[in-house]
């Protein structure tokens, strides 16, 4: 319970600070990481570039938009990591970049839902990204299906889950 409570006045505090203005972020020690659930697999993607305007008196004047660098996806495993940069998967040459760029955003209970657009070697697809603060951190959190972006498909849709966390330094 303490530590609901502290993650709720914590997220007030930092967030209520911000109104109208863009949030500075340290990109150098931010972290994306993901788990691809069936594959039993995790990574992280690094060349984070972004920029997020909170306006917590006007949030339709609120705006998250960043990209990683597909050729920084690693998994640990060199073969696979390697593969992965192929056309068949994420096709990096061609696909060099995977955005997000919001286009509203709702107060929750613990924080913000940025709902926007996702990209993927060249395909859309709308999603929900959630966002909490943790001391000096902004942690985000979605969940998206390769499937949806011709990645690693697999026969059933649930089966290509991947949970993707960011955690953003606040400077």
């Amino acid at each position: 319970m303490k530590n609901i409570l502290f993650c709720a006045i914590s997220t007030i505090i930092i967030f209520s600070n911000f109104n109208a203005q863009e949030i500075k972020i340290n990109t150098e020690k931010a972290t994306v990481e993901f788990e691809f659930i069936s594959e039993q697999t995790s990574g992280t993607v690094s060349g984070l570039e972004a920029k997020i305007i909170l306006n917590t008196e006007d949030l339709s004047k609120s705006l998250i938009e960043g990209s990683v660098d597909v050729s920084t996806l690693t998994t640990l495993n060199d073969r696979r990591d390697q593969h992965l940069q192929k056309s068949d998967m994420f096709d990096a040459k061609k696909y060099p970049k995977m955005t997000f760029k919001s286009n509203s955003f709702i107060k929750t209970e613990n924080g913000y839902i940025a709902k926007g657009t996702i990209t993927i070697k060249g395909q859309e697809k709308e999603t929900d990204f959630s966002f909490t603060s943790q001391k000096k951190n902004i942690i985000g959190t979605m969940t998206v299906y390769t499937n949806d972006f011709n990645v690693f498909p697999k026969a059933k849709r649930a089966s290509s889950k991947v949970d993707i966390k960011i955690t953003l330094p606040i400077n």
